[in-house]
């Protein structure tokens, strides 16, 4: 059996992440700084990922041929200083992963990497990244891609686009929208003219394990390539709660990306992966 080292696994995609790599067949090992219990086929592994030395030592010990890096800063700490401390500890991760005879490793990265553009975002556009988190994130794909070519391993950048799912932390969109509504309270929208590119966390985390199960290498877009206002997005949400009267929309100007989608091509056509959730179908089972 496949084994595979996987980080930020009880995470809002990692969590859903793990369902899949079983039923395609691997022996997943994930990282936690709580105290999960282990269950078929899963084992959790109480470790730090800022800790070198104790990485190196897990890593010798499980030995896995795959690595899936999702671990970061939570939403919202865009420019906070632990970005860099982020960026160091992925690199020496995939450094104790080579050491131990890793053979392929796939890491999470953002659409915020590509900075501002009207147009889909292509994976061959050059990174103009727009914060410090965003930043960290493509300085560790350009020494993850050089480090993994330099050494003999396959390497794979997903570049996440406008996540939603199970949400709990309530500086994301779906989570205060929920939260408001469900405690009847008004909810207010500032920049509902803003073009998202929006993926179930259950797509995303199907989506990247068909991209660590195939050959592709390179930045491939984790996306659908459609475009959804927030105020539809919004909207879509109350409607499926029965409380639209208490969204308000208050349109102002915003410093964010005005339109990002994504350019799904390699997702669909090299990596075989198609997003099998509308977003009505999504939000129902987030909600329902």
């Amino acid at each position: 059996m496949k084994k595979i080292f996987l980080t930020g696994g009880t995470g809002l995609i990692g969590t859903q992440t793990i369902p899949f790599l079983k039923q395609a067949g691997f022996e997943v090992y994930v990282l936690t700084i709580g105290d999960e219990v282990n269950h078929d086929g899963v084992t959790f592994i109480k470790g730090n990922l800022f800790d070198k030395q104790a990485m190196d030592n897990i890593l010798e010990e499980v030995k896995p041929e795959y690595l899936l890096h999702y671990a970061w800063l939570s939403t919202g700490l865009f420019n906070d200083n632990m970005n860099f401390d982020f960026l160091t500890s992925s690199v020496d991760l995939l450094k104790a992963f080579a050491k131990c005879g890793g053979k392929r490793a796939v890491m999470a990265g953002t659409y915020a990497e590509y900075g501002y553009h009207n147009e889909n975002l292509k994976e061959d556009m050059p990174a103009e990244p727009i914060n410090i988190y965003s930043q960290c994130k493509d300085f560790v794909r350009q020494i993850a891609q050089s480090y993994c070519k330099n050494n003999g391993i396959s390497f794979g950048w997903g570049r996440i686009f406008s996540a939603f799912g199970k949400e709990t932390d309530p500086r994301r969109l779906t989570s205060h929208v929920v939260n408001c509504l469900n405690a009847n309270q008004q909810v207010i929208i500032r920049s509902g003219s803003l073009i998202r590119d929006y993926i179930y966390t259950k797509d995303i985390a199907a989506a990247f394990v068909a991209f660590l199960n195939s050959p592709v290498e390179g930045i491939v877009n984790i996306c659908t390539g459609k475009g959804t206002s927030i105020h539809d997005y919004v909207m879509k949400l109350a409607s499926i709660i029965g409380k639209e009267d208490f969204v308000i929309f208050k349109e102002q100007s915003s410093p964010q990306q005005v339109r990002v989608v994504g350019d799904s091509t390699r997702l669909n056509k090299e990596v075989g992966f198609y997003p099998k959730y509308c977003i009505e179908k999504a939000l129902k089972e987030i909600v329902l």
